[in-house]
């Protein structure tokens, strides 16, 4: 590895697409404007040139294709990468030579993904991960190398860090492999539940809002708003059966999203770190050091944890906010009794066999009652608006008042020599386990009523690409007191 070597030569194709992804909107728009309505009215004709003239906009999306391959065969041709004095190191440019030399001992992990290009030539994505480096996108990316290649590379990349001295013997001896285990697989019917109640229908129907937002100026919203006009006249049963196929369409596509994004999910341990693999179309591996993870958070949701399932995902620090496993999951649905059992050994620093003490009896009515308000004054509006089918919004105040009910529920917290554990709700129940010296902040607050009542919040946060916050509310003052004493550094005599 010690020679400059080049990315394979699909490469170029993968940036033709990237290019193609980039540019996708202007070129619709031209290829509607141009190609489309011309074609539907009579051939141009203009004094002085022939009829190839009509043939422009086809030449110049030709040009345009050709540029993008240009720009990607130079660019493949200009990137290279090596290994040689404990660092990895990079070439590349398009018109400027760029050079990035990255150390061994920065480089947190090396992240695998293979899309349906990658498999037929064995080849693999790798994105290179380092901590303290930019938070915003991978410290470098290789889009094609051979998979061997890249296993390879990980491997002498973890030789060195965990050897005093790095000869050459460790660019040869590239053989041995740090000892590995599987601590989770997600069976068929656990995936296709967890599918089932992801809640990814929310970003589904932003997606489509947003997609369609771009081509506002081609949509005809004038004739839909009239043919809606029809359905509005034809009675509101029809309207609600159209939302709500709507609904169950965007749910099946949500269930399809998760079941390939999280298809075959894997956790392994392999020497020091967490090896996690997921993906049917693209297979993606992602690299966490155990040493870098600074909370665990355990995730109920409410179609979850009547059945005792939940999901956990971990803090760490390192990675990009680009990434697409940045959250950290690690176990995307599994019994909740079962946690502590599967990851105790492995996170042997936590302890998740505790019991909470929970927020006290008086503040059990500020967990619903301003939510509870709010869904008053809103189902007063439409009761104006839409009576009597008004009437069903009585529903929010009895939503309010049940949320509110489980998040006093929910409330609480555990303390140890060296750990605190919060449990909150927002609409899931999120419990989070924190080691005292991976704590950035705590801080303590109340309002005028909470001090009234000796109630206070408590937040905290720990580093994590950006800062990974944390809040519980309306806990007894004089724990939340013990909880802030508990953090607060000794003073040395």
């Amino acid at each position: 590895m010690s020679n400059p070597n080049r990315l394979h030569p699909i490469t170029i194709v993968f940036s033709v697409i990237k290019n193609v992804k980039e540019t996708i909107i202007p070129l619709v728009f031209y290829f509607i404007v141009f190609i489309i309505r011309d074609g539907v009215k009579d051939h141009i004709q203009i004094e002085g040139f022939g009829p190839w003239v009509n043939f422009v906009p086809y030449l110049i999306l030709i040009l345009v294709f050709l540029i993008m391959v240009a720009t990607g065969i130079i660019k493949w041709y200009r990137y290279s990468y090596r290994v040689e004095d404990m660092e990895l190191r990079i070439e590349h440019g398009l018109f400027v030579k760029k050079k990035r030399y990255i150390p061994f001992d920065r480089i947190q992990s090396l992240d695998f993904s293979e899309g349906l290009l990658h498999r037929p030539f064995g080849l693999v994505k790798v994105k290179v991960e380092t901590a303290g480096g930019n938070t915003e996108k991978s410290e470098a990316e290789m889009s094609a190398i051979k998979k061997e290649d890249a296993l390879a590379l990980r491997r002498l990349i973890t030789e060195s860090k965990n050897s005093e001295k790095v000869s050459e013997e460790i660019v040869e001896n590239v053989e041995s492999t740090p000892k590995q285990s599987i601590l989770y697989k997600i069976r068929p019917k656990q995936l296709l539940f967890f599918a089932s109640t992801s809640g990814r229908i929310g970003v589904v129907l932003l997606a489509v809002l947003g997609f369609g937002s771009q081509f506002d100026e081609l949509i005809p919203f004038d004739k839909i708003f009239k043919e809606m006009e029809h359905i509005v006249k034809a009675g509101y049963t029809i309207i609600v059966i159209l939302v709500a196929m709507g609904l169950f369409l965007a749910w099946l596509v949500s269930v399809l999203m998760a079941y390939l994004k999280y298809n075959d999910f894997t956790l392994e341990k392999v020497g020091d770190d967490l090896v996690i693999t997921r993906g049917l179309l693209e297979k993606r591996t992602t690299t966490i050091p155990i040493k870098r993870v600074q909370a665990v958070t355990i995730q109920e949701s409410l179609l979850r944890q009547p059945f005792g399932y939940a999901s956990v995902s971990v803090e760490y620090a390192g990675g990009s906010l680009l990434d697409e496993n940045r959250e950290g999951l690690i176990m995307p649905v599994v019994k909740r009794k079962k946690i502590a059992q599967i990851l105790q050994e492995t996170l042997s620093d936590y302890i998740f066999d505790i019991d909470f003490i929970a927020a006290p009896k008086r503040a059990l009515r500020r967990f619903f009652f301003i939510k509870m308000f709010a869904a008053a004054i809103l189902t007063a509006i439409l009761s104006i608006w839409l009576w009597p089918y008004s009437l069903v919004s009585i529903l929010l105040v009895i939503g309010a008042w049940f949320i509110g009910i489980l998040q006093f529920k929910s409330a609480g917290w555990n303390l140890t020599d060296t750990q605190l554990a919060i449990r909150y709700r927002g609409i899931d129940q999120q419990t989070t386990f924190m080691r005292k010296n991976r704590m950035q902040s705590l801080n303590i607050s109340a309002n005028w009523f909470q001090k009234r009542a000796d109630l206070a919040n408590i937040e905290t946060a720990v580093m994590s690409g950006g800062a990974a916050i944390f809040k519980v509310k309306h806990l007894d003052l004089e724990d939340v007191k013990k909880i802030y004493e508990w953090y607060r550094p000794t003073k040395k005599e």
